[in-house]
């Protein structure tokens, strides 16, 4: 697959620079949704006592108060841009998502502080503040949401990753529910800040693609940076077995590392569009899914009442 696309890449020619838009399915309603979650009795390592994979995710998770944050202000930077009344819908759905990830995980981030991560969950968000300042003050409105479209292409596939069975019956019970809401709702807003940056660069190919290096660049170097400072705090840092259980799960068919890799490079498709992978279908069936554990969740509490 990722062969196909780096030979349809370099055979690229200036007729097929021509931008492409695909409607959001009809079934896709983008609302927030304010959830509350509750976290007790997190096992430490909750995505299948895999130390790596945790604290890659904890990891990323520090990063969600200030990172939707920014994506908000992105995108509410041309929000007037558009005249047409779903799409001003869709919009308003993305910034009420968006604050709801940033509330949620805020929540998860301070329970972490609880398992001993006082440490890594202080400097991992000091960090992303920081990354996320020298973004503002050093690229345009513009730029800045093309940034935005580039990392949410990733979260929208890091999203698929969490709508599939393999994943959630890896995720503890405890935190599936979060997850998995995040994912359902990443996938539902997926081609919001995109088509807007189509819109308002008349879908210029460059400003879309050279946005992508750089932000998975700035990924993969925080994420690195704190799962270590996770495992560290664990005193797992080095210890081989540990990073040989993690590779195995990025790279296993279906893995998180298998998914995204020729995802993102499918987004310097001059042809590409979010919506191209129709999810709705998926989004359906999960969020059946997501209400059902939230009322299994309810009876719980109910019974040890």
């Amino acid at each position: 697959m990722i062969a196909n696309q780096l030979k349809s890449l370099k055979s690229l020619t200036p007729k097929r620079f021509k931008a492409r838009h695909i409607d959001t399915p009809a079934a896709i309603q983008i609302k927030p949704v304010r959830k509350n979650f509750t976290f007790e009795d997190v096992p430490r390592y909750w995505y299948d006592n895999n130390p790596l994979i945790t604290h890659v995710m904890n990891a990323m998770s520090l990063t969600f108060p200030d990172g939707e944050q920014f994506f908000v202000d992105s995108v509410r930077a041309f929000r007037e841009h558009y005249t047409d009344e779903r799409q001003k819908q869709h919009i308003r759905g993305f910034i009420g998502q968006e604050a709801m990830h940033s509330l949620e995980h805020d929540h998860f981030n301070k329970y972490l502080k609880t398992q001993g991560y006082e440490q890594p969950v202080k400097g991992g968000t000091k960090l992303a503040r920081y990354m996320i300042k020298r973004i503002q003050a050093r690229k345009s409105a513009v730029d800045q949401l093309a940034t935005t479209a580039a990392l949410e292409h990733i979260t929208a596939v890091l999203g698929r990753w969490l709508m599939t069975e393999q994943t959630l019956s890896r995720l503890d019970p405890s935190v599936r529910a979060l997850w998995l809401w995040h994912g359902i709702e990443e996938t539902e807003h997926k081609a919001v800040a995109f088509d807007l940056l189509q819109n308002v660069t008349g879908g210029d190919y460059l400003t879309r693609v050279r946005a992508m290096p750089a932000a998975v660049i700035e990924l993969i170097t925080y994420t690195a940076i704190y799962s270590q400072e996770f495992l560290k705090a664990d005193g797992l840092l080095g210890r081989p077995s540990v990073y040989l259980k993690g590779l195995r799960e990025l790279t296993r068919t279906g893995g998180m590392a298998k998914m995204l890799l020729p995802a993102i490079l499918e987004y310097f498709d001059p042809a590409f569009h979010p919506w191209q992978d129709d999810d709705s279908k998926q989004v359906a069936i999960h969020k059946a899914y997501l209400l059902k554990l939230e009322a299994e969740a309810v009876s719980s509490m109910d019974v040890a009442a």
